[in-house]
């Protein structure tokens, strides 16, 4: 499997999809040096740095660097715009998928609850299962950190505090 993410940030979402992955690699684009450099040492420590790797630029420059085809692509705010979406349609795996940042997920403004109930049905009837387990642990993630309401609570503990530790909910509890 080769994902494609546009805007890495934290690395967050790029742990969980590195952790999902059954082999193949990641390859994750951040604008900002100083930030791809934290996303490095946070894969490295999280023991992901041989199936990830950070490219330094900004998406419209230096998308015509990357080779695909990409089974998946993740693109994050604020870099979904057409122009990008453009040089990514052509990245994509002929039965690829391209995940999108942007707050409502299609014309119809699903949440990003229903757009991955709707993506695993999509890839399910896309004949894609390697992408199953990927999209279910989005969904528990993105309801573990609705429950810990975290935007609200900074002291609430996030499913992302486990990643630099390695331990479990279980662990934690």
């Amino acid at each position: 499997m080769r994902i494609l993410e546009i805007g890495t940030q934290s690395g967050d979402v790029t742990v969980m999809l590195a952790r999902a992955m059954r082999g193949g690699m990641l390859l994750t684009m951040e604008a900002d040096a100083g930030t791809a450099a934290a996303a490095r040492a946070r894969f490295m420590a999280a023991g992901l740095a041989d199936r990830v790797s950070v490219i330094i630029g900004e998406p419209l420059r230096f998308l015509h660097k990357v080779r695909g085809p990409f089974d998946l692509v993740v693109l994050h705010a604020p870099h979904d715009q057409p122009a990008i979406r453009q040089k990514l349609a052509g990245l994509l795996a002929p039965r690829g998928l391209l995940i999108s940042g942007r707050t409502k997920y299609s014309e119809k403004d699903m949440t990003i609850t229903e757009w991955l109930a709707q993506a695993k049905a999509d890839a399910e009837k896309r004949g894609l299962p390697e992408l199953i387990p990927m999209l279910d642990g989005l969904a528990q993630a993105t309801e573990r950190l609705r429950a810990a309401d975290w935007n609200d609570n900074p002291a609430a503990q996030t499913p992302f505090d486990s990643l630099e530790t390695g331990a479990t909910d279980d662990d934690n509890q």
